[in-house]
């Protein structure tokens, strides 16, 4: 077998434990050695897959070893694996996701009433009416979610809004809406949220808009995680599975 899958699924296993809290912050992974023994590997893949941690920002490689860092520490591709470590999405991990998403939607959606080309502004206004239709899917939903915070995010003319929103939206707020595109939810109050946004970007009103935005992202953000809770509920699968400290 060739070193770069099996440093690969080395280093899932590693990342998921420690995800899981098996290994603590600050405390040494096992030694290359160990790791190699453990999956009957030579240690050059042990070595390949301790290097993938730390590009995640997971563990430090030390003389001596590897550190496992706090979680905090981490990039933020960590969040799409937090998001995968059980069938179900853990809820205050997509409360968080959503609460992190929220203020970037304002903020992009202010710069972008400022800076967006008339084009540009028709474009996003067009993607709010459609948002606004009673009769969507959710597919078609999330598809013009996706394709408003994109042009939102280049319209804003920030390149950090851009990079963060790419963040999110890859692996992450698209892993969180699949588990729901065949969930039959009351979204009346979204909806409501969404023509608030649709009137006060058409009519180029800033504050306003960037309220509705910020609005909008806590109710989704509000409504999924009682989705996933119950879900949690139902599996009785324990609650705690984030490594915080």
């Amino acid at each position: 077998m060739k070193s770069a899958p099996l440093s690969e699924r080395i280093s899932a296993e590693l990342r998921d434990e420690i995800l899981r809290g098996r290994y603590r912050p600050g405390e040494r992974l096992p030694s290359e050695r160990d790791l190699a023994q453990r999956f009957e590997v030579h240690r050059g893949a042990v070595r390949e897959a301790l290097k993938k941690l730390e590009q995640l920002g997971l563990a430090k490689i030390e003389a001596g070893g590897a550190r496992v860092n706090p979680l905090e520490e981490a990039s933020l591709d960590v969040v799409r694996h937090m998001l995968t470590l059980s069938d179900s999405p853990d809820p205050r991990v997509v409360y968080e996701v959503f609460e992190a998403t929220s203020g970037v939607m304002a903020l992009g959606v202010r710069l972008c009433l400022e800076r967006a080309s008339a084009e540009d502004h028709q474009q996003i206004s067009n993607l709010l009416r459609e948002l606004c239709q009673t009769e969507l899917t959710r597919a078609r939903e999330f598809e013009l979610f996706v394709e408003f915070g994109e042009r939102v995010a280049q319209a804003s003319g920030n390149t950090v809004i851009m990079l963060v929103h790419r963040g999110l939206r890859i692996g992450i707020l698209e892993n969180i809406y699949e588990e729901l595109v065949l969930v039959d939810t009351d979204n009346r109050e979204q909806l409501e949220r969404v023509k608030e946004l649709a009137l006060a970007f058409e009519a180029r009103e800033g504050p306003a808009a960037s309220e509705a935005a910020y609005s909008l992202a806590v109710d989704m953000r509000n409504r999924m995680t009682k989705i996933f809770e119950a879900r949690l509920a139902s599996s009785g699968a324990d609650t705690d599975r984030r490594n915080f400290s």
